[in-house]
């Protein structure tokens, strides 16, 4: 796989890659929104949405997360895992 930048991040594979091939697992940290109010960053999302702010997480991949980061989630074939597969 080929991390390349133009404009923005994009994924392009270096190989042939066969229907339904596990390419990556998203790795990303989760934290309370509490501890990242201040963050600068803008990549987090929402994991735990509750009726108590204090227990609310989110998902920070600014800090250590992988390529899976930049793959459409059109792919998304479980909650961890990414397949690639060719749409028609």
């Amino acid at each position: 796989m080929l991390l390349l930048f133009n404009s923005r991040f994009t994924v392009e594979a270096d190989v042939f890659i066969r229907d339904w091939t596990i390419i990556t697992e998203y790795v990303r940290d989760a934290d309370y929104l509490n501890n990242r109010e201040a963050d600068d960053g803008d990549s987090m999302m929402t994991l735990l949405n509750t009726n108590d702010t204090s227990r609310d997480l989110v998902i920070c991949p600014d800090k250590r997360s992988n390529i899976a980061r930049f793959i459409n989630n059109k792919h998304l074939k479980s909650d961890n895992t990414w397949y690639l597969h060719k749409y028609q």
